[in-house]
Formats: structure tokens, C-alpha cells, sequence
């Protein structure tokens, strides 16, 4: 059985985890109907809150002749706004699409699961929420700082029926002044997305390595978060081929994958695997994975490593920036490139940077010591170099941080790396893990 977390994070508000991710996206339930079953998901910590958070499905169009003329244009499909919502006792939130006047889904929703529905969320509120988009390729994008601006005489950038892509070259548009075409939706802080592909169209990810690989013969109906990972553990190219089950759903067991056309991480058992709105897809041989507590870099493990990654993150906040290059007008051309004000912590270290700043909330929305001493607590600091053994590369690695003077070195947090420091890692390396 795929165990990916040592210590589960669905009751650790204020306990070293605060990450939030897209947990899963059903939208295109078998048959018709779909707007009585399509959710999107949401996994974090109980209670926390996602005022300021939003969540879009970017449609990429098609070009399924490959001539880069798409037959369909690219389009924010449906958009929804995440203010006022909070994730529920049990670590979910669904939002389900109520479109049809109530959803067959619903009763499936664990008791302790977050509810929320499309009617009510929908950006605007002035237009009307549909099903989700099935045709092309997909792309589910959380975000949290977005563009508000009247280009065009939209007040909000990011909403349902936006061309994201104007000139359709897989970057998501800037507008004016820096084009003179395309909606101001860049710069936006990113917190997690994922894509898959279909008839030759677009995908708006940040980093490919959170794109699905090709899937021939099907478009995906259903996609299921299993992992999160901060580098692709291999072997399949992308590290969303191994995060992620995904594939069609069957007419004559609604909810249940089809094995002959889904995929999914190496070694993954798919004999049996179910779609679960406000559930998690545990099953009796596969485990879904669980946030670990204190896990900052995102191995499933709590680790002197993580430790230095959270050091590194002292007098951060989720609202820094920092000056960035756009390359992505026209690649490669200089001449057309500028600088802007990125958001600097997106993705993955968006969410790294919550697990510190969760250590204790009472801390406000900066990384202090004091964040740095309620995650040590959490952590096997003998493991310094984070490989889930504890041996002599742990304490080589540990004194060259020491040497350096290093700020992770200072386990004590009193502001100097001296013999104190060392006796500490001493004793943890010497208790094991």
C-alpha cells in the first residue's frame, strides 16, 4: 500500500500546515446531465480560510489539424470566487455545480466536508455559471492576487468568457500597455494548478512539469490528485504523470474510473478507483496522500531539511514581489520584453511558505523566529539532509552548514551558530527519526 505522508494534516490548523491544492476536478460525468454531478475539490488544513482565493478552468481551444490556427479559441471557461469559504472539519472543501437547479453529487459529500456551489461563487455574479467545458485541453489554475481593471469595460479580469490567449501562444495575456490586445490578467499569484491536453490545445501552467503527458485515444473525463511533490519522483517525464490519477468515468458505474482508459503514478493499483466528491480516494489498496506535518520541501517527510528551508524564509510574507522579465510576447525577442512587479512566491513555495507561516498563526503573516521555533518542534533534525536515514552524511552535511555560520545551523534561534548549536544537532542525530 502507497503510503505518501507519515503524519496527516486534516485537523493541524495552526500545526505546520497550511498548504492548499486542487484535490479534484470531475467535468465531464458520463452521460448527460453534467451539471448535476461536475465539482471541482479543494485539500488544505480544517478551518482555514480562502477569502482572496479564486479558481478558473482556462479552456486552451483546439487545433486538432496542427496548423496553429485553432478551430476554437482559448477562454476562461468558468471562474468562481472562493471569498467567504473555508475548508471544512475533514480537510475538503467541494464546490459543485448547482446549475441544474441542485446537484446529484451532494450526496455523496462527507458530512464534514466544506460545501459551496457555482451559482454562488460565479465571477460575475452579473452573468450566469454552466457546465464545465469538455472539448480541448484544460487547464485548472488556483490562484490568490489577481488583476482587477476595466480594460475593455470588464471590472474583474479574471471571469467566465475571457480570451486569456489572444494571440494563442500559451501565455497567459498581459493586456495593455505591454500588448495591445488581450485582457490584464498578469500578473496573478498562482497556488497551484495542473493541465492535460487534448485536440492540439493550449495549456496555461506555470511550470510544464504540472501538465498531464499526452493521453491518445481520450480526453480525460475526471482528474484525481494522489501526491504532491516538489520534484518528480520519476519515472514518468512529468511529475503531474505522477501526482495525479486521471481518465473516463463509466456509464454503467457512474462514479467509478474505467481501467481501460485512465492513467496514473507509477506502480498505482487501478484495479478499482472511485471518484469521491468531498471524500478522499482512499480504497483497500491505495492510500491518497495526506499533507505531512512540517513539511516544507515537500518530500513527505518532516526533516532537519525542512528546517533550512523555513530559515531561508525568515521575514517573508505571501504579498512579497519581485521584478521579473517577461519573455513571453514573443519568445526569444528581446525587444519586446519588459520588466514587472511577480508575485514572488507561487506554486509549490507558495505553499511551503504556508506550512511555516501556520507553525503558530498568532505569529500575523510574517515568518519569525518564533515560526521557526514551533516548526522545530515538528521535525527530526537529525535527518539534516532530509533522505529519511540518519547516519554520517547528516552530520557532514550539518557542519558544513555549521561551518558557514549558516541561519539553519542556529537550531537554538538565538541568533548565533556556536558549539550550542551543534550539541543540539547532536542529540536529535543521535535519537534517530
Amino acid at each position: 500500500m502507497r503510503k505518501l505522508a507519515m503524519l496527516a494534516c486534516l485537523f493541524a490548523a495552526g500545526q505546520a500546515c497550511g498548504q492548499v491544492v486542487i484535490n479534484e476536478a470531475w467535468q465531464n460525468p458520463p452521460g448527460s446531465g453534467d451539471e448535476f454531478y461536475e465539482f471541482v475539490e479543494f485539500y488544505g488544513p480544517a478551518g482555514m480560510s480562502l477569502d482572496g482565493y479564486a479558481i478558473a478552468l482556462v479552456n486552451g481551444g483546439m487545433d486538432a489539424n496542427g496548423d496553429d490556427i485553432p478551430e476554437a479559441p482559448s477562454e476562461i471557461d468558468e471562474a468562481f470566487t472562493l471569498d467567504g469559504l473555508t475548508i471544512g472539519a475533514n480537510g475538503l472543501l467541494v464546490l459543485l455545480n448547482d446549475t441544474g437547479g441542485f446537484s446529484l453529487a451532494e450526496d455523496r459529500v462527507d458530512p464534514d466536508t466544506a460545501i459551496a456551489y457555482f451559482s454562488a461563487q460565479h465571477i460575475p455574479t452579473s452573468d450566469t455559471p454552466g457546465k464545465l467545458n469538455n472539448d480541448g485541453s484544460s487547464t485548472y489554475v488556483l490562484l490568490r492576487k489577481r488583476p482587477v481593471d476595466n480594460f475593455g469595460g470588464f471590472s474583474t479580469a479574471w471571469r467566465k468568457d475571457i480570451d486569456p490567449d489572444e494571440n494563442w501562444d500559451s501565455h497567459i495575456d498581459f493586456g495593455p500597455p505591454h500588448q495591445g490586445y488581450g485582457r490584464v490578467l498578469e500578473p496573478y499569484q498562482m497556488v497551484d494548478n495542473f493541465a492535460f491536453s487534448n485536440a492540439g490545445g493550449k495549456e496555461y501552467v506555470r511550470d510544464s512539469e504540472d501538465e498531464i503527458s499526452d493521453t491518445p485515444g481520450f480526453n480525460p473525463d475526471v482528474v484525481s490528485r494522489v501526491a504532491y511533490y516538489a520534484v518528480n519522483p520519476g519515472p514518468q517525464d512529468r511529475r503531474a504523470d505522477e501526482e495525479y490519477v486521471y481518465g473516463e468515468t463509466l456509464v454503467s458505474d457512474l462514479y467509478k474510473y474505467d481501467i481501460a482508459a485512465m492513467g496514473g503514478p507509477t506502480g498505482f493499483d487501478f484495479n478499482e478507483f472511485f471518484v469521491t466528491p468531498g471524500g478522499f480516494n482512499d480504497s483497500a489498496t491505495e492510500t491518497q496522500f495526506r499533507f505531512t506535518l512540517g513539511d516544507v520541501d515537500f518530500d513527505g517527510r518532516a526533516t532537519g531539511a525542512d528546517f533550512c528551508a523555513a530559515a531561508a524564509l525568515l521575514g517573508a510574507t505571501l504579498d512579497d514581489t519581485e521584478p521579473r522579465v517577461s519573455d513571453n510576447e514573443t519568445p526569444d525577442d528581446p525587444n519586446d520584453d519588459f520588466t514587472f512587479d511577480a508575485w514572488k512566491h507561487e506554486g509549490r513555495a507558495f505553499n511551503g511558505l504556508l506550512v511555516v507561516l501556520n507553525a503558530d498563526p498568532a505569529n500575523g503573516g510574517t515568518v519569525q523566529l518564533a515560526d521557526l521555533a514551533d516548526l522545530r518542534s515538528l521535525l527530526c533534525l537529525g535527518d539534516w539532509n532530509g533522505d529519511g536515514v540518519t547516519n554520517t552524511q547528516d552530520v557532514l552535511a550539518y557542519l558544513n552548514a555549521w561551518s558557514s555560520s549558516s541561519l539553519c545551523a542556529d537550531i537554538n534561534l538565538d541568533g548565533q551558530v556556536n558549539t550550542i548549536d551543534f550539541l543540539a544537532f547532536l542529540n536529535s542525530w543521535a535519537g534517530g527519526c
